[in-house]
Parts: C-alpha cells; sequence; structure tokens
C-alpha cells in the first residue's frame, strides 16, 4: 500500500530491513568524493509520459488555470529553495505487482540517510534517524531507528563504486523487550536518471544484501543492471516475513516504453483470519506482467487470466497521498520556497533506557494536535526520561520527563460548508449516541422525545411542558445486532423486587427471528441477556422467554458504537435516499468492514440529532432540517479539530461557558477541569447526576466522564448555547441553532485509557510541558474533484494534509478496483497551488502520487490500432537467477556516533 512517504512493509520485510551487496574484499579506494544517488520510488510499470509533457493529470477548467497562475509564482523560486528540490513521487499502482515495493522501502529508508552527500563520502560513521509510517488501526503511526551508517567511495574492476554499509538496531520479535543488530551493504555503481516529471528513466546500477541474522539463513538481496536502456531488477528474500518460510522472489524488466517481470510470494489473506496459524496459512502466489508503449497486462495467478489496462495518462486517474508545504515568501530568517517543517515542530525522536537496559527509541508526535508517544518496544514511558535526538553535533543533548498517560482530549469543532455528492454510493460510518426511555402504554412500546419524568410517567420538553410519546414500533429493529457488529445495544429495566426489594436492573436483547441457541422463542420482542466479555455485545440468556410487559412498564435503551450507511441519493418510489449496510465480517489485514451484498436496507436520518459521518480525512456532520425525503432536508458540514492541551486548555473554552452539554440531553453537565495541579486537569467530569446510570450519583462525588461524548456544547449560566467568542446562541425546541447559519461552538470528549483519545506529554527541565507545533489551519480553497465538480476545502497541515477525503480507504473496500464512483470525489490538490492561513502564504506541493490505469479489452486495443501486450517473455523468466546473499563482513557497530540526520533533515 503506497499511502506514505515512508511504508513499512509489514508483510514482506521487516521494519528496518534493507538491501545490501558483495564482500568488497578485493576492492580498493576511490578518489572520488561524490556518491551516487539510488532511486526513491520502485515502480514496476513506469507511467508513460508519452502523451503528457507534464506526466500530471490534472482535472477541471479552473484547476487548469488555477494551475497556470500558481506555477507563474512557483516559476521565481530558486533552484535551490526545498520546493524546487522536492520531486513528485509518480507510480503505476497494480496490487499484483505490489511486491516489487519492497525495494522502495529501502531506498526510501536510505535516501534519509544522506549517504552520497560529498560531507559523508569517507567521513566516520554517524547515526541517521529513520522514520517509518505505518498505518495501526487505520490511522498513520510514524516510528523511528537508528541506522549507523558509513559510506565510502572505492573502486572494483576499475569502476567508482559508492559503498555504503548501515548497522540497524530494530526490536526482536522473538525475544519482546530486547534488540536485534541487522547488517546491510549498498553497492551503487551509477546513480538513477530522473525524468523532468520526477519519474525514474532507470533505476541505476547498484547491489543490495543484508542479512537478519548472524547466520545469513534469514536476508534480503537486490540487484540491478542497465544494459542497452534496458534497466533489470532481481529480487531475493528468504525468511524475513511473517512465515518462518517466507520467500519472495522477482525479476523486472523496464524500460520507458516496454517491459516485463515475473514475482513469486506469499499471499497472507487467510493469515488475518481468527484462529489462523502463521506458519502454514500463506499461500505461495506467482504473478506476471507485461507493457508496452500504450497498454499493460497483468496476469495476478500466472493462470491466463490477463486483465489488460490503458497507459494513457489522459484516461488514468491519479491519487496524491502526501503533500509538501512551502512558504512562497521570504521573511525573517526564511527563505521563499522554504519547506515549513524546517521552521514548525510537529515532532521528533528521542531515546530511553527501557526496563531491559537497552537504548530504545521513540517518536514524540502529534496527529491532528493530539500529543502522543510512540515508543519503539511499546514499553510504557510514564515518568521515564528520554533524551532528544535531532540536536547538532556539537550541542547537548536535551532531555525530558515523560508525563502520565492523559485518558481523554477534549476537541474543538470548526464546522465548515460539506456536500452530500462527496459521500455518495460510498459506505461510510456514523458514530452513533442515542437513548430512548420506553413506555408500554398496554398496546404499544412508546418512547419519549424529551425526558421522563417517571412520577407520572409523563414525558416533558426541555421546558418541563408535557409532550404526547412517540410509537417506537418503526424502531425496534435498529435494536437488533449481531456478535460482529461494532453497533453496541443496551436495554434493561429496573426491577424493584430484585436484591431482596432493593431493586436491581435486568439487561435484555431484541430478537426479531428465532435462532438463539436455548432461548424458549415466541416471537418478537425482549429477552433476557448477558454481556458477551470477548465482543462486549449481549447475548441471549439460554432459557430465557421473552419479557411481557405490564402497563406503564419502563425499559431504557442506549445505542452506542457505530453503524455503516451509505447515501444513494435515490429518492424515487418512496426510497428513502440512504440504506444501512450490514456488515458480515471484518476484514483486519485491510481494516476495512466487509458488507452482506443482499444486506442493504432502508435508512432514514432522523430530526432528533446529528449523524457523525467519518470518510478517513473528513468528518462529515449531517443533520436533517426538513422531513421531506430530498437532498435539499440535510445540512451537511465538514468538521475539522482543535485538541486540548496544557496551554489552550484553560481558553479553548467561550468566555462565560458554565458548563457543557448535549442538545438531546440537556440534564447531563460536565465541566472541563483546567487546574494543573488537580488529579483530573483535562478531563472532562460530570456536574450533575446522570439519569441513565443507577450505581452512582455523579453530582455527590467527583466523577470522570469515561465514554465518549459527541457534539457537546458550551452553556452560560441562563442554559444558552455560545458561540467561540461567548455570544449567545438562540435555538428551537430540539437544541439547534433558530438561524442554521448561526451554530453554537461544539466540542467532542474523546476517552479511552488506552490508544485512541488518550494523550502524552514531554516536560522539560523547567517542569513545562512541550508543545509542538499546532497544525497550520489553511483558509477554504476551491479545487475541483475528479468529476470536474469545485470543491471548497478547508484544510490543516502538520506534516499531512487533513481535510481530503481518504479515496485510497475507500479503495480497499473495493477490493482496490477502481469506479467512476470513487474516482470522481478523487481531489489533488495541484502542484503550486496558493494558499495561506491568513498571515503567510504557502505553495502545495504533491510529493507522492499513484496512477490507476483504465481497464480495457482487447477488442478495444486492436480497435484503436493498438498492440496487445505478449506476456511470453514474462512466462519463461527464471527466478533461480535472482541474488543470493554474500557475507558483507562489516563486524561490530561502531560505538559513540553523532545523530547527524532525522528524517533526511540535517539535526540543528
Amino acid at each position: 500500500m503506497k499511502k506514505t512517504l515512508i511504508a513499512m512493509a509489514v508483510s514482506t520485510l521487516v521494519l528496518g530491513g534493507c538491501g545490501g551487496g558483495g564482500s568488497s574484499s578485493s576492492s580498493s579506494a576511490s578518489s572520488s568524493v561524490t556518491g551516487f544517488v539510488l532511486p526513491t520510488e520502485i515502480s514496476a510499470v513506469p507511467t508513460n509520459t508519452a502523451d503528457s509533457a507534464s506526466g500530471v493529470v490534472v482535472a477541471g477548467f479552473m484547476s487548469r488555470i488555477h494551475a497556470l497562475a500558481s506555477g507563474v509564482a512557483v516559476a521565481n523560486l530558486s533552484a535551490d529553495s526545498d520546493y524546487k528540490k522536492a520531486h513528485t513521487k509518480k507510480f503505476v499502482e497494480e496490487r499484483a505487482l505490489e511486491q516489487f515495493d519492497i525495494i522502495e522501502q529501502v531506498m526510501n529508508a536510505l535516501s534519509q540517510t544522506n549517504y552520497s552527500d560529498t560531507a559523508n563520502i569517507g567521513a566516520d560513521p554517524y547515526t541517521a534517524m529513520i522514520a517509518w509510517e505505518d498505518e495501526q488501526n487505520g490511522r498513520d503511526v510514524k516510528t523511528l531507528e537508528p541506522w549507523v551508517v558509513q559510506s565510502t567511495m572505492i573502486v572494483e574492476n576499475g569502476r567508482d563504486v559508492n559503498r555504503a554499509i548501515a548497522w540497524i538496531e530494530e526490536p526482536d520479535m522473538d525475544n519482546p523487550g530486547e534488540l536485534r543488530l541487522i547488517k546491510a551493504e549498498f553497492k551503487i555503481y551509477a546513480s538513477a536518471t530522473i525524468n523532468d516529471d520526477g519519474s525514474y528513466a532507470d533505476y541505476g546500477e547498484w547491489d543490495l544484501n543484508v542479512s537478519f541474522d548472524d547466520s545469513g539463513t534469514k536476508f534480503f538481496a537486490a540487484s540491478s543492471t542497465i544494459e542497452n536502456g534496458v534497466d533489470t531488477i532481481k529480487i531475493n528474500q528468504i525468511g524475513a516475513g511473517e512465515g518462518p518460510d517466507d520467500a519472495v522472489k522477482g525479476v523486472l524488466v523496464r524500460s520507458g516504453s516496454s517491459g516485463y517481470g515475473m514475482v513469486s510470494y506469499p499471499e497472507r489473506d487467510a493469515c488475518y483470519q481468527p484462529g489462523a496459524n502463521m506458519a502454514t496459512c500463506a499461500v505461495q502466489r506467482t504473478a506476471t506482467y507485461a507493457y508496452n508503449a500504450g497498454y499493460l497486462g497483468v496476469d495476478p495467478l500466472n493462470d491466463s487470466n490477463i486483465v489488460y489496462k490503458d497507459r494513457d495518462l489522459d484516461n488514468a486517474v491519479e491519487m496524491t497521498h502526501r503533500y509538501g508545504l512551502y512558504y512562497a515568501n521570504a521573511s525573517s530568517g526564511i527563505a521563499a520556497g522554504e519547506d515549513v517543517q524546517k521552521s514548525k515542530s510537529f515532532g521528533f525522536p528521542v531515546s530511553y533506557t527501557n526496563s531491559n537496559d537497552v537504548t530504545a527509541h521513540a517518536y514524540y508526535g502529534a496527529w491532528q494536535g493530539r500529543h502522543q508517544l510512540w515508543s519503539q518496544d511499546g514499553e510504557s514511558l510514564a515518568g521515564k526520561t528520554v533524551t532528544r535526538e535531532d540536536f547538532g553535533i556539537n550541542s547537548t543533548p536535551v532531555t525530558y520527563t515523560v508525563s502520565g498517560l492523559f485518558n481523554g482530549t477534549l476537541t474543538k469543532r470548526t464546522l465548515v460548508a460539506g456536500d452530500l455528492g462527496d459521500i455518495l454510493n460510498i459506505p461510510v460510518e456514523t458514530f452513533i449516541n442515542k437513548h430512548y426511555d420506553l413506555n408500554y402504554d398496554g398496546a404499544k412500546w412508546v418512547y419519549c422525545d424529551g425526558w421522563m419524568d417517571w412520577s407520572g410517567p409523563t414525558c416533558r420538553d426541555f421546558n418541563g411542558n408535557p409532550v404526547v410519546m412517540t410509537d417506537f414500533t418503526s424502531k425496534l429493529d435498529s435494536l437488533v445486532v449481531s456478535q460482529d457488529d461494532r453497533k453496541f445495544v443496551n436495554i434493561g429495566r429496573w426491577d424493584p423486587t430484585l436484591n431482596g426489594g432493593m431493586g436491581g436492573q435486568v439487561q435484555y436483547v431484541y430478537l426479531t427471528a428465532a435462532g438463539s441457541t436455548g432461548v424458549n422463542w415466541t416471537g418478537a420482542g425482549f429477552y433476557p441477556a448477558t454481556m458477551n466479555n470477548q465482543t462486549g455485545q449481549m447475548t441471549p440468556t439460554a432459557g430465557g422467554s421473552v419479557y411481557a410487559p405490564a402497563m406503564n412498564d419502563g425499559m431504557f435503551v442506549d445505542i452506542g458504537g457505530s453503524i455503516y450507511i451509505q447515501y444513494t441519493g435515490d429518492f424515487t418510489g418512496g426510497a428513502t435516499g440512504w440504506v444501512q449496510k450490514t456488515m458480515s465480517s471484518w476484514d483486519a489485514q485491510y481494516f476495512r468492514p466487509v458488507f452482506d451484498p443482499t444486506g442493504d436496507t432502508p435508512f432514514s436520518p432522523a430530526r432528533d440529532g446529528e449523524y457523525y459521518i467519518h470518510n478517513n480525512g473528513a468528518n462529515f456532520v449531517v443533520r436533517r432540517i426538513a422531513d421531506a425525503d430530498a437532498a435539499a432536508s440535510y445540512e451537511v458540514k465538514i468538521e475539522l479539530q482543535t485538541a486540548a492541551n496544557p496551554l489552550n486548555v484553560a481558553s479553548i473554552l467561550p468566555t462565560g461557558t458554565t458548563y457543557l452539554a448535549t442538545p438531546w440531553r440537556p440534564e447531563v453537565h460536565y465541566s472541563l477541569v483546567t487546574d494543573s495541579a488537580d488529579s483530573n486537569f483535562m478531563k472532562l467530569i460530570y456536574l450533575t447526576d446522570d439519569p441513565n446510570t443507577n450505581d452512582v450519583d455523579e453530582s455527590a462525588v467527583t466523577t470522570v466522564a469515561t465514554n465518549g461524548e459527541w457534539g457537546l456544547q458550551a452553556y452560560n449560566g441562563s442554559d444558552q448555547p455560545l458561540k467561540s467568542d461567548g455570544t449567545a446562541v438562540a435555538v428551537d425546541e430540539f437544541g439547534f441553532p433558530v438561524d442554521p447559519t448561526v451554530r453554537p461552538t461544539e466540542f467532542n470528549w474523546e476517552y479511552s485509557t488506552e490508544g485512541w483519545g488518550s494523550q502524552q506529554f514531554l516536560i522539560d527541565a523547567d517542569n513545562q510541558y512541550v508543545l509542538l507545533s499546532d497544525p497550520i489551519a489553511l483558509s477554504p480553497i476551491t479545487v475541483p474533484n475528479g468529476a470536474g465538480v469545485d470543491k471548497t476545502l478547508s484544510l490543516q497541515y502538520d506534516g499531512w494534509m487533513h481535510g481530503l477525503p481518504d479515496m485510497y480507504q475507500e479503495l480497499s473496500k473495493n477490493d482496490f478496483t477502481m469506479s467512476d464512483e470513487i474516482a470522481d470525489k478523487v481531489i489533488n490538490i495541484p502542484a503550486g497551488t496558493e494558499v495561506t492561513d491568513g498571515t503567510s502564504t504557502y505553495y502545495v506541493k504533491p510529493l507522492e502520487t499513484s496512477v490507476f490505469l483504465n481497464t480495457v479489452t482487447t477488442g478495444e486495443i486492436t480497435g484503436a490500432g493498438g498492440t496487445v501486450p505478449d506476456l511470453t517473455n514474462a512466462k519463461n523468466i527464471d527466478l533461480s537467477t535472482v541474488p543470493d546473499y554474500v557475507d558483507n563482513g562489516m563486524g561490530a557497530k561502531p560505538t559513540d556516533t553523532v545523530v547527524k540526520y532525522s528524517e533526511g533533515k540535517p539535526v540543528e
């Protein structure tokens, strides 16, 4: 998955794995002081630039004009500026051939060492902190590891060779808490050749050789040779993956106009199923391919079921995964075209001594303002002393103390204009937090659309006036859940006869069909249940019978977690325009739901709340403002967030805030603790009792809210919601603004004992929290999507560009098959686009872009006068010709080296 600048090859190459070459025993020193540069992108199929001078597809007339206008200003930047020196990596995305990405992981890591710089040739060994980006539980996590590097120029067989060797420490998966040493050798004979558009004409000539153990039985070897303009790359990896006998062998023969290849690799899809045996779950696959000037043919299983694709970029879909941001104008200490990450601190590496008395490494970073410390070995760092590693050669290292974990984060929500069309026909996850108080009226269950006064019982609005209860019959099916659901339903009633007359709760599930083991099924209804500790879902109690309610019996219902819905835009024939998806399983490999193709059911968003729809990269807030089933009945916003931290916690709430609450549960009040001396500092605590809990009175004791709350608003002493400047907002009976263009400031409370929702900070010698730079909040810009429809974007940048829909994730849900619906929603910001945060002006530049080729038939190829690619040469490749491991004879790792680079940048 080419989503990040440095993506860990989790299933095919262990963290930090890299290549090496043969022994250098017969070499001699070279007088050259200039190293050779390896490529930082390896694509089995190069982009076809024959029909596109720039190699870039820019959709939409407005985008073309904007790109041209921006290009004039960008052209004035110095050739030595960071903007001009940053190349856009562009590659053809072909999932069956991604095994060749192993080499790319190596090249990207090595490039961060700056081994080819003149200052490093022939110099003493030094340390470079190498960044790896991985996706964990649906979000990007950065880790760093140290490489001790030495680069020299030698002569072998009369030819100058740049020999770079690296000693790499990484966690030992076989011995948790300990580190292992990897030794790698890189021999580069000729630099890669770069085209004007940033793609590679060839990958240079080199040998890579790496051992993962002292015996050399686990290794990675690769080579690249060029003959008559044709590049041949070979790879051989043994035993470095998740299984003991994982093997990847491949041969790639390429030029700009034609090429072919074969790769054999272990497919591990079955390994991500519960209970899979990691030693036997992999299936060895072989893929072959060939391309000519116009078309590509891929045989994913080498079984002659060939898929053909058009290489013309004008018919392709481009998707940018990462952007750079550069200052447009010179100012005090900043040059025009300078990378903002030189003057902004979005994170830095630290080292510490772990519980095994081994030096380990961590990264202090912030994701959308949420500060966290990612440790190399997963060890808890609270209270430990850590040393900053991106210090200058002649500087004294700075140490910090790690704070305890802040379990909970309050985030301020800024809502900007959105469009339902951005999620059309794409399943999206919506988080729900619903509460119903039910009452049996003698014939049916009804619910209170307000709050329940159980003395009657009487349903009342938020002003205390009686309200007629609403029939719950149409909502009963929403209470049905399976053990795999991400939605959780808690149903219960208070039984005063339990516990010797003291009373107690009885839990239920709602069943609509027979089939639960041991249940005395007599029809749809509420059945006794107990908690399944493994899934968190309620399970029918064996032998339980349906509950027979009496007049005025009460029942409470809490629905949390998430469901998957899809906006179809179909309002014809009584359709609601929405469906709810039925999740049949969870794909742990790609962190995605798998839906039952026949499980769609009509879904009608209600008017009693807001729907938070997460579309990976953009959070949509959808509110129904009219009863009619039509697109115009919905108000759509996109949410940007600011996380509370020790410095802004006292000012993040509007002036005059008395309490926090949600419009749909206004009786439950919360407060944010802003006193740093308080044990609940930065936590959300209850100010009033929560009527949904019967075991504690939250208003009598200090109780932290240990469940997430979404859509909180700040209220003054007159129970009026507030805008960010403290101005009160007039609301209707549902708690929503009378004027929909004027909204109160809103907040989310994210709570977790670990992982998402928690924060951790570094504390300096003056006992002050060390905070990283806030994300750069950019003013709205208008950019067309793939369908040519202009979209207004409100973006934030912290090394990653937030606010763009992550269509790569949607692609994974579609088994990595590009569809028109996905392509239409892709948004690529053109290089040179000018943006501002109101203070400074910046240029945006794509840094990593993948190209998805359009599928065609052989008839369409010949009908257009093209030639169908011939896979004969590919199928005749002999994989036994791949290089074997050769002992690199590197010896022990040098000690007392200085850190010269972090993430490829010189330390200051």
